[in-house]
């Protein structure tokens, strides 16, 4: 087993090695956020240029000092890099492939202690479910992000880490897998301020589990739950400024659900809006004439349109709340959007790496621009995951069918979330969709192709313990 787990986290380092090291170096570009994140470490690319190309060499400028009011996981992750940098900068810039080494080491540990849940799987299942890991997360889509400041990546990584220590905890009990479990999943919320509703469904799970998932610590899990809940509500609290979501908001009215408005008049008369607002449609906040610079306008517009208003909009209007998922998903479908190699590589602008993208591509092909279609693949695959999750109700633990269900809901909210709450870089907004729809497809894999043995290790049980009540017990004199 040491072998194959060796193995199988070896290729995926190797695949990461290529893509992230090696030249020309893969990665994903700027599109104005970095600076969230890098600003309060004085860091700017050395050849900037917003989404074209990635830049893999940064240099400190003190005079561009900035501080944001954002708070993040991976500002935690960017001191680790910084320090790396310090030890191996020869010229005092920091190189940008530090930072992926950072990510990949939490990726390379979330497949390291994976593994060993296989362990009671036949050898082809096991060898069969390594490959669909390395085809889905090695690829191109999820790795090119590890060579980024994007605050969506830690999140993306430590909801692998949360997953494969949940069920670490479930399989053996260890109060190390505990522990880490719950600092995976506070680290998990508090990456970005979008990903922070995700904690109240861990936090129902892990407090409505205690007792079975670890009956010997459930208070220790009953806290967890309760610092993870926490750590949620301060997220959404303060871990952007107030006026963070204006522009999505902006974006989601004027450029997703106007523009396929069947009577814009009573649709604007719907979200609170006059007639003065119809010369905005398919704008976007960030252009020059959207009056989003306006101070004014600003506050005028928060007023009428909030993420409340914009929930009880859909729910009212659910002709509007479909087209605006099929609209957002058909966009998604690109799966991935920006230049991923750096300007010096001597590609054109947005040039995108064709190495280990066999799993984007598939998906590409059959959903961009078919949103609708999408969406049904996702609802078949949670229905399809439902019933083998259903069906295979006795031979899985209790906390297992919450986890699997919990997946589903989770997935179902980031989708949500990113359709019908912005409208602007949709196919990097939809990462954690992403990753969790691709973590059901894994799962749903694996509950059907481990079924045979399942039901044999049940009616084995069964046998021998009829067995056991038939064999007659002798009572020595």
């Amino acid at each position: 087993m040491f072998v194959a787990r060796t193995v199988f986290v070896g290729a995926a380092a190797a695949i990461l090695c290529y893509q992230l090291i090696l030249p020309p170096v893969v990665g994903l570009a700027d599109n104005g956020d970095f600076v969230k994140v890098i600003g309060r470490f004085d860091l700017h690319g050395r050849i900037y240029r917003t989404g074209h190309f990635i830049d893999t060499v940064y240099e400190f400028h003190p005079e561009q000092h900035w501080v944001g009011a954002f708070y993040s996981t991976e500002i935690l992750l960017t001191l680790p890099a910084l320090v790396l940098n310090s030890l191996l900068s020869k010229d005092g810039t920091f190189d940008l492939r530090l930072m992926g080494i950072v990510h990949s080491a939490l990726f390379l540990a979330a497949l390291w202690l994976f593994a060993p849940l296989l362990a009671n799987a036949r050898r082809a299942v096991r060898i069969f479910v390594y490959l669909l890991v390395l085809l889905i997360y090695c690829d191109v889509m999820y790795v090119s992000g590890l060579n980024s400041f994007y605050m969506d990546e830690p999140a993306c990584l430590l909801l692998l880490l949360t997953a494969v220590l949940y069920l670490r905890v479930l399989r053996w009990h260890r109060k190390q897998d505990a522990i880490l479990l719950i600092l995976a999943a506070v680290l998990l919320v508090t990456a970005k301020t979008q990903h922070a509703l995700l904690g109240f469904f861990i936090a129902v799970l892990l407090f409505a589990t205690r007792g079975v998932l670890w009956s010997e610590r459930s208070k220790l899990v009953a806290g967890g739950a309760a610092c993870i809940l926490l750590a949620s509500l301060l997220m959404l609290w303060k871990g952007a400024p107030p006026d963070y979501a204006s522009p999505a908001l902006y974006n989601v009215t004027f450029i997703q659900i106007l523009p396929h408005s069947r009577n814009v008049d009573r649709t604007l008369r719907a979200l609170g809006l006059d007639d003065s607002y119809r010369p905005l449609i398919g704008k976007n906040a960030y252009w020059p004439d959207s009056r989003m610079d306006d101070p004014v306008f600003h506050r005028e517009f928060d007023k009428h349109i909030s993420v409340l208003k914009l929930a009880l909009f859909y729910v009212a209007h659910p002709r509007d709340a479909y087209q605006a998922l099929g609209d957002s998903l058909a966009e998604a479908g690109r799966q991935r959007l920006f230049g991923n190699f750096d300007i010096t590589a001597g590609y054109s602008p947005f040039a995108e790496s064709k190495a280990f993208a066999y799993w984007s591509t598939f998906k590409q092909r059959l959903f961009f621009h078919h949103g609708f279609r999408f969406l049904f693949a996702f609802v078949g695959v949670s229905v399809v995951l439902s019933a083998l999750l259903w069906m295979r109700r006795k031979e899985l633990s209790t906390p297992a069918l919450a986890a699997g269900f919990t997946l589903i809901g989770m997935t179902f909210t980031k989708l949500a979330i990113s359709s019908l709450l912005d409208a602007s870089d949709i196919a990097r907004h939809h990462l954690i969709f992403f990753a969790m729809f691709d973590m059901m497809v894994i799962a749903t894999v694996y509950l059907a192709i481990s079924a045979n043995r399942a039901r044999n290790v049940v009616r084995l049980s069964k046998q021998s313990a009829a067995a056991r009540e038939e064999t007659p017990v002798t009572i020595p004199q």
